[in-house]
């Protein structure tokens, strides 16, 4: 299967040691949609600074949501399943399993909230090597125009997938602004 981004292009983005492979599992309990067991077993989930995935190799560390957010409230019924992927920017992005889609976390007053932030993992991916390939440039002195790149940048992660910046206040709008900012 061809993803829309490849092993080598997030490896040569993160390096070999910014990518976490995840195991395939093909027991009748894994819940994990083919596509997405695939791709995080294939092209990797990318780990660095700015976005921190949670897999980990220990047993004692689930990457069940229920289980992860425990100690912190009430968890929807509808998120019990759901899997933690990691921390991007100090929000917990979390991947609804049967369907493939992958939410932004946060607390509420009572309970978890949540908003679809990428319509499956691949898009993940592909924002998040995308956006080191920015940061990468501009690192290296080509920050010519920030905000023109930055603006570039957006146009083409919305094209493969809206959700990112379908929300005003979602977790890249804000990195964004700050790149141009020149915070980051």
């Amino acid at each position: 299967m061809n993803f829309v981004v490849s092993p080598d292009e997030v490896r040569i983005a993160f390096g070999l040691t910014g990518v976490v492979y995840l195991p395939r599992y093909r027991a009748t309990h894994n819940r994990l949609n083919d596509y997405a067991a695939l791709l995080l077993s294939s092209v990797g989930l990318p780990d660095t600074e700015w976005f921190m995935s949670k897999a980990s190799l220990r047993a004692g560390n689930s990457v069940n949501l229920s289980e992860w957010y425990a100690d912190r409230g009430t968890v929807p019924k509808e998120c019990n399943d759901w899997l933690v992927l990691g921390m991007f920017a100090d929000t917990t992005l979390a991947l609804a399993p049967d369907t493939g889609t992958v939410y932004a976390l946060g607390d509420g007053e009572t309970h978890l909230v949540y908003t679809a932030i990428h319509r499956d993992v691949e898009s993940l991916v592909y924002a998040l090597t995308k956006f080191q390939m920015l940061q990468q440039r501009l690192e290296d002195g080509e920050d010519g125009d920030t905000e023109g790149r930055v603006d570039a940048l957006r146009a083409e992660i919305a094209d493969f997938d809206a959700l990112p910046f379908e929300d005003v206040d979602s977790q890249w709008h804000l990195t964004f602004e700050e790149v141009i900012d020149g915070i980051w």
